[in-house]
């Protein structure tokens, strides 16, 4: 039960900073070269966000959520 209520926390956490990322996407209207690195991290979102439902590969989804967030610390720092 923890570890349902768990995942949908961080679906949803990770979702506001993937749509964060995905703004510049938004505001163009189309992919340029200049967003093909935010449509990928978008992308793994969403490939991790299916595999939080399977089973043999939660931790994979784990993982694959939290690259648009790591991505985004990435960007403001540097």
């Amino acid at each position: 039960m923890f570890f349902k209520i768990y995942r949908i926390i961080h679906i949803i956490w990770t979702a506001i900073f993937a749509f964060f990322i995905s703004i510049p996407i938004l505001e163009r209207g189309g992919i340029d070269s200049g967003v093909y690195d935010d449509v990928f991290f978008v992308a793994l979102w969403i490939i991790g966000l299916v595999f939080l439902f399977i089973k043999k590969l939660t931790t994979f989804g784990f993982i694959l959520t939290i690259m648009p967030l790591l991505f985004a610390i990435f960007i403001f720092i540097f």
